[in-house]
């Protein structure tokens, strides 16, 4: 993977699974994260261990089509 330094990352079911270990490559590879969890997730802890350059923002990007 190239050098990932100017550029800034969205994940959506980031604190666990294949959402982690997207974040975890390319935070390692330079790039920015934003970890996008439900609140109860463990986005902080993750965001925390990948250090710096992660961040958590709790979110629920369910949407509900019908009423």
């Amino acid at each position: 993977m190239k050098n990932l330094r100017q550029v800034v990352c969205l994940i959506t079911g980031g604190a666990s699974g294949l959402g982690k270990g997207t974040a975890t490559r390319l935070v390692r590879n330079g790039a920015r994260v934003v970890i996008a969890d439900l609140a109860s997730s463990d986005g902080e802890q993750v965001a925390r261990e990948l250090g710096e350059n992660c961040v958590f923002a709790s979110t629920d990007v369910r949407i509900s089509c019908f009423t």
